[in-house]
């Protein structure tokens, strides 16, 4: 009858695991808001690249600016 009531050690140790499951959990949870960020700054960027390549106009080598010389 004893056997099933939780001794202190073992209801220290489900304790201790539940606290460190929750501690596991949210730590997950933030890299995984980090790497969204992350994510949506490197899509930002490569928009922000192409735009800038839309806007510049097409370079030429300095040969070619010789013979028109």
């Amino acid at each position: 009858m004893l056997a099933h009531l939780p001794t202190p050690i073992t209801h220290y140790q489900e304790n201790r695991a539940s606290v460190s499951d929750s501690i596991r959990r949210r730590a997950l949870e933030r890299l995984y808001e980090r790497r969204a960020t992350v994510d949506e700054l490197i899509d930002a960027l490569e928009r922000y690249q192409e735009e800038r390549r839309q806007r510049v106009a097409p370079c030429i080598s300095i040969a070619a600016a010789r013979k028109w010389s």
